[in-house]
């Protein structure tokens, strides 16, 4: 459930007719593109937090952008064709060169999956990690109901 989660953004999609397979279940691949848009609408939670009101802004005021360094699902139940989803996301840990994002995948009060992204900040010319942003780290602490880990 949602209330033991403590997200820090939540949205609602449909899932559309293309996104399952011929049985009507949600093709698992799919559930990528459901966390890619948690990530979305948590960072443009963020940047209208900071009174930017735009996920990319809220990244460049920062000087940089991530990159998904390591991606894992877990599967606990299955979306059909044409369920309302609700996709909330939260972050975990805060380290030295990336975060991790938590995006828990519910239907009504049934918890579908989890997707884990770990995200690698760097400056956007060069895929090499770089330290994250002292400031970028202090909103999102801030933004939290609960403190990642450190």
């Amino acid at each position: 459930m949602l209330t033991d989660f403590q997200p820090a953004t939540c949205s609602d999609i449909r899932v559309r007719y293309n996104e399952a397979d011929m049985q009507g279940i949600v093709f698992n691949a799919n559930y990528l593109i459901y966390a890619d848009i948690g990530v979305t609408e948590y960072y443009r939670a963020l940047g209208a937090a900071a009174g930017l009101g735009d996920h990319d802004k809220w990244l460049q005021s920062h000087g940089g952008e991530t990159m998904v360094r390591h991606a894992e699902v877990e599967f606990l139940r299955s979306a059909k064709a044409d369920d309302i989803l609700t996709i909330a996301a939260r972050c975990l840990r805060i380290g030295r060169t990336s975060f991790t994002l938590l995006i828990r995948i519910m239907r009504g009060t049934e918890h579908l999956a989890d997707v884990r992204l770990t995200n690698v900040w760097f400056d956007g010319q060069t895929p090499k990690p770089l330290p994250l942003p002292d400031k970028l780290i202090a909103q999102m602490e801030a933004f939290e109901a609960v403190s990642p880990q450190r």
